[in-house]
């Protein structure tokens, strides 16, 4: 019986090799895959700013084709997880009334083809990139970060360089890192979007920073950057959320020797540097900010007439809207409003417009659920900045589709969803969330 016993033992520990070696193969086929994934990843989120990188006909960018092949990959390895955790319902019913909205006009009143091409670009921006870029383990949210801090500050460097070789862009069609009225647009292909995004970084950067994952001797170079890059925007828009972005910041922490500090230094620029400002900033920044005079400004004044006229169609459009993309068509400017609320207003009502309120709610309210964190304080603050400038920024932008107009509100409450995803495994053993922003990092 003991031979027969032992026989036994030793088929039953010849059998179960082969099953572990094809778990582990397994295993190691699926880091395998998340290390292209994460990598793909990182590529996206670097080149998500870098709107023009497209063809000319189709709305898809090279960072899409990033995002698109880590998120098959994230899929096909079973690591998709709720993006925005327990308030995951509320971002889905924010995106159904948006996308809804625009749907119903659409049957109605609009035109379905470009309906769905619409619905498209914003499933993709709210659904698939949250879906691949959130929820993700410590380490990899900070590189996360660093990817997209880097990827705006490169753009602004190439940006200063082209600027002062004198180049600009005259030619219709032709990628414009600089315009023919010599302010800086970049890879964005837009002077305006390009310093609000810049801006929007901004914010990333003073949270590497206080959490020490980034040195002084690094981040400083890198704020030098993004603020040049957005005086060479002459973008009143972004400067204007610039100095937002910093009192809403800095008197969040209460960090008032450091709003003293900016405050003396930009006057002291206003008052003693004008000479040295670009020629283009003075007379489209400066010269409005002297004079009061709107006109000014760049396209301020028409692009008040459109609201004005937005605002009286509003009242036709509460219920059943215009339709995707279909304002341009019914207004006698023949533009669509560059104000995104008004623009969902009428194209797809109350519903669409209740819908982008929510999804701006949604990280504040992640960021305020992680305030107990390690630097969670740090987190909501960076979050709220963030979502501020662009909730600001989108009253004088149409559709607000693109990845990168939504980028960097990811990133800033990325660190806020660890706190959600490791909740439950505090029991275990397993050191707390928040660990990784303990030590000193370059």
């Amino acid at each position: 019986m003991q031979t027969d016993y032992h026989q036994a033992a030793r088929f039953a520990a010849t059998a179960s090799r082969p099953v572990n070696d094809m778990r582990g193969l397994s295993k190691n086929r699926t880091d395998e895959l998340h290390r292209w994934e994460f990598t793909l990843l990182q590529a996206g989120v670097f080149f998500a700013p870098y709107v023009a990188l497209h063809p000319p006909s189709l709305y898809f960018t090279v960072a899409d084709g990033f995002f698109l092949g880590a998120f098959l990959l994230r899929l096909s390895t079973g690591r998709l997880a709720r993006p925005f955790a327990e308030l995951t319902w509320m971002w889905l019913l924010g995106l159904l009334l948006l996308t809804g909205g625009l749907f119903l006009g659409s049957i109605f009143k609009g035109d379905m083809a470009r309906c769905l091409t619409l619905l498209s670009q914003y499933f993709f921006a709210y659904l698939i990139v949250p879906l691949v870029l959130l929820r993700r383990s410590e380490e990899e949210v900070i590189r996360l970060i660093k990817c997209g801090l880097w990827g705006m500050a490169i753009m602004c460097a190439i940006g200063i360089v082209v600027y002062m070789s004198g180049y600009n862009s005259l030619e219709k069609g032709q990628m414009q890192l600089v315009t023919g009225g010599k302010r800086l647009s970049g890879f964005v292909d837009n002077p305006n979007a390009m310093a609000v995004l810049t801006v929007m970084s901004m914010p990333l950067l003073w949270f590497l920073l206080l959490s020490r994952q980034m040195r002084p001797i690094v981040a400083l170079p890198c704020m030098g950057l993004l603020i040049v890059g957005v005086i060479l925007t002459s973008s009143n828009t972004g400067l204007y959320s610039m100095i937002a972005a910093t009192l809403i910041f800095f008197a969040g922490r209460r960090n008032f020797k450091t709003l003293i500090t900016v405050a003396l230094l930009g006057g002291s620029v206003l008052m003693f540097g004008q000479d040295y400002l670009p020629k283009t900033f003075q007379t489209r920044v400066l010269s409005a900010l002297d004079s009061g005079d709107i006109s000014a400004a760049g396209t301020f004044e028409h692009r008040q007439e459109l609201i004005m006229e937005a605002l009286g169609m509003a009242e036709n459009n509460l219920i059943i809207g215009l339709g995707a993309d279909q304002y341009r068509y019914a207004s006698q400017y023949g533009l669509p409003v560059h104000n995104t609320y008004l623009l969902l207003l009428n194209e797809g009502g109350a519903l669409s417009l209740l819908g982008y309120l929510v999804i701006l709610a949604v990280p504040i309210a992640a960021g305020f659920a992680a305030r107990r964190l390690p630097y969670g304080k740090l987190i909501l603050l960076t979050t709220v900045t963030a979502v501020v400038v662009f909730a600001n920024a989108t009253i004088g932008v149409a559709h607000v589709y693109g990845r990168a107009w939504f980028l960097f509100i990811y990133l800033a409450v990325s660190p806020a969803l660890i706190w959600n995803s490791a909740r439950g495994q505090q029991i275990g053993g397993r050191r707390p969330p928040g660990a990784a922003f303990s030590p000193l990092k370059a």
